[in-house]
């Protein structure tokens, strides 16, 4: 019977068999290859765990969800054409690590004052959803993008104008919001905006029917992220999304914004 993978020596054996290779693999874990019966076995090794076809798991870190492949980038792009945004669902890493960050427990956002923020930028989870915000910017408008974070954080809201109807003002090209603690952003979709608003200075967008407005008004959900466009993006084929921040306070929010 030939031996299981776990009991491969690691050292050269006494029937004269090639003795083992061993080589590096990616951190935490190196590679053993033997040869056993005229077949080349590979088998990785994990520092702190046994023999396994892989001893080196990665557990789901916070914005994973944001990571979209090219297919999910032409599926939410093409629904963001349609009605003026398009939604992912929070992963429950990232609600956690959301709520923790907002937590009055965490001295970084206890002792700040209202419209203080915890900056996110230059982290991992930043970058990767940054290079994901570019992919949606050249898919949008069929030109190569190359843009940079404007904001990337966690803020205590205040509204300093947000709770006007507006749509972001350049160069910001992508924004994406979600909702921690408090009413979800108000926005009007893309379809049922049109002849309802006009548009002002600096992105404003001044009601011409409150009635109808006031109908048509939806709230984000508190576990999704709303990506839509800014200004920055000039073709006007590209919707802009009229939105406004709630009249409450205490709301938190996670932000971020391209240009």
């Amino acid at each position: 019977m030939e031996p299981l993978l776990n009991e491969l020596p690691l050292t050269a054996p006494s029937d004269g068999l090639p003795s083992p290779k061993r080589s590096s693999g990616p951190k935490g874990q190196f590679v053993v290859n033997t040869t056993f019966n005229q077949r080349k076995i590979s088998v990785t090794y994990g520092i702190r765990g046994g023999v396994g076809t892989s001893a080196y798991y990665t557990q789901p870190q916070p914005f994973d969800e944001l990571k979209l492949k090219p297919e999910q980038i032409q599926e939410k792009t093409a629904k963001l054409m349609e009605k003026g945004y398009f939604t992912v669902p929070i992963a429950e890493p990232t609600r956690r690590f959301l709520h923790e960050q907002s937590s009055l427990s965490n001295p970084a956002w206890r002792q700040e004052t209202v419209g203080k923020v915890i900056d996110l930028k230059a982290t991992d989870y930043e970058r990767s959803t940054t290079a994901v915000a570019k992919d949606i910017a050249t898919t949008l408008t069929g030109k190569q993008q190359q843009l940079r974070p404007h904001e990337f954080q966690l803020r205590r809201a205040k509204n300093q104008g947000a709770d006007q109807w507006h749509q972001d003002k350049g160069p910001k090209k992508v924004i994406c919001i979600a909702t921690i603690e408090g009413r979800g952003t108000e926005y009007v979709k893309r379809a049922e905006s049109e002849g309802i608003f006009e548009a002002g200075h600096f992105g404003k967008m001044t009601p011409l029917d409150a009635r109808a407005v006031e109908q048509r008004t939806k709230e984000a959900k508190q576990d999704r992220f709303y990506f839509f466009a800014g200004k920055g993006i000039c073709e006007d084929s590209i919707p802009k999304l009229v939105h406004r921040s709630p009249h409450q306070s205490g709301r938190s929010i996670f932000l971020a914004r391209w240009q």
